[in-house]
């Protein structure tokens, strides 16, 4: 009887044990969340489609452009149920520099989204290439394949879509890449619609670690906000106000530069300084010296005109053919440069080095650099001026540091914030003119 009741009881405690094992050893493995199916790239980011689209839409209406009443937040909304997506969620992006780039979307409904893409197919090509159960089409007009699985769908344009649907599709849970994961934790940008974070190594050749970006914007203006770490020290600080050129309304390019550049004049190691000095050597442009020579201040103007009067040498032939020369002058427009800089002991040896260089040529009492109007230089202090005008610019105190510069009939104005030893913050504007047109040429409305 004895034995019996043992032999029950552990019966029952194996079976005990079995139900609540069973759970654990039977179960499926976890499926892969979002964002561990994320795959590497130089440039990764996110999107919030809706806030960026609200954000944004005022520009559209700005410019008129006539596909602004499809691009509302309420329309995209409609839009994304109708197709499965979830638009209230993150958009994923990444992207490469060899020009692949590509989104991963949410989804609600994966059957919505094969219907979609069945309604595509009857509007313009599509080449299905889905194959092991994994659904990829190609559109070639567009250039993209998407593909898509219960919980999301890729638009990718590269030549490595199998490699990125792998990586995607065969994702484990919890299986966050580390590139990924650093931008998770980041907490600089946290707020904004659109964020871009990359660690490239085109950034190392500036000895800048990682940089992030993010999109900002007013009716008029596209704004793009710049934050680059650096895990040793930048080798700049901020500074005191400096002297600058007292600016006006006719500039069509200006540089301000006023910097603490000791750290940076004494470095023998430092990227940027190795790479400007590289870029100096291609055009024969003395970077070392400049850079061995420059306090920090660097002030340039470039726009408007001025009248000035023009020597020149004309020859006549009299009646018995003798040729005599006789002196002109004439009235031209003279465009408007102007350049300030300061300089420590080592700046005049910088000047004669552009002049055995042949950047800087001596015409009489003035200069031409390169392909410049004749300059007047002027040395006062420690501050060398060079200016076509026939008086010397005015000059004001400035801690600016930045930039205006047209581009290609675009304007483009580019700020430093502030800097420390490892970060520095910044910020690209520019009109967002050129960019709604090409929007517009490739959207049409019927």
């Amino acid at each position: 009887m004895y034995k019996k009741s043992l032999i029950i009881t552990l019966l029952a405690i194996v079976l005990a044990a079995f139900l609540y094992f069973q759970p654990f050893l039977f179960s499926k493995a976890p499926q892969p969340r979002i964002i561990d199916r994320l795959p590497d790239a130089d440039f990764i980011g996110s999107v919030k489609i809706l806030d960026l689209i609200k954000e944004t839409n005022s520009m559209l209406y700005y410019y008129k452009t006539p596909f602004r009443d499809l691009t509302s937040a309420e329309y995209l909304l409609g839009q994304g149920k109708t197709f499965g997506l979830n638009l209230q969620k993150e958009i994923f992006i990444f992207a490469n520099e060899n020009g692949e780039y590509g989104a991963i979307i949410q989804l609600n409904d994966s059957t919505k989204t094969k219907q979609a893409l069945e309604k595509i197919k009857q509007n313009i090509a599509v080449i299905d290439s889905s194959k092991n159960k994994m659904h990829v089409y190609f559109i070639p007009k567009l250039n993209i394949f998407l593909h898509y699985d219960s919980k999301y769908l890729l638009v990718y344009s590269g030549k490595n879509i199998y490699k990125v649907m792998n990586r995607i599709h065969n994702a484990k849970h919890m299986g966050i890449s580390k590139l990924w994961k650093e931008y998770f934790a980041l907490n600089k940008f946290k707020n904004e619609n659109l964020v871009v974070f990359s660690k490239w190594k085109e950034l190392h050749k500036y000895g800048v670690d990682y940089a992030i970006f993010a999109h900002d914007s007013d009716s008029a203006n596209f704004n793009l906000k710049c934050y680059f770490h650096k895990n040793n020290q930048f080798p700049f600080s901020e500074m005191k106000p400096g002297s600058s050129l007292v600016k006006g309304k006719t500039e069509k390019a200006s540089i301000e530069l006023h910097l603490n550049a000791d750290k940076f004049r004494s470095s023998k190691n430092d990227p940027l300084k190795k790479f400007l000095i590289a870029k100096g050597r291609k055009i024969s442009f003395p970077m070392a010296a400049f850079i061995a020579a420059w306090e920090g201040d660097l002030s340039f103007a470039e726009g408007g005109s001025h009248e000035a009067k023009e020597r020149y040498i004309v020859s006549e032939m009299d009646e018995d053919f003798n040729v005599t020369q006789h002196e002109r002058f004439r009235n031209i427009l003279v465009p408007n440069y102007s350049v300030l800089f300061n300089t420590n002991e080592k700046g005049n040896y910088f000047i004669n080095k552009l002049i055995e260089k042949g950047i800087m040529q001596q015409e009489g009492n003035q200069y031409r650099v390169l392909y410049s109007p004749l300059l007047y230089m002027v040395k006062k202090d420690n501050y060398y001026y060079l200016y076509s005008s026939l008086k010397r610019p005015k000059v004001e105190k400035s801690i600016k540091n930045e930039a205006y510069l047209s581009i290609k009939g675009t304007n483009y104005f580019f700020k430093l914030d502030s800097i420390n030893s490892q970060e520095m913050m910044g910020s690209v504007q520019f009109s967002a003119s050129k960019l709604v047109q090409q929007l517009s040429k490739k959207i049409k409305v019927k």
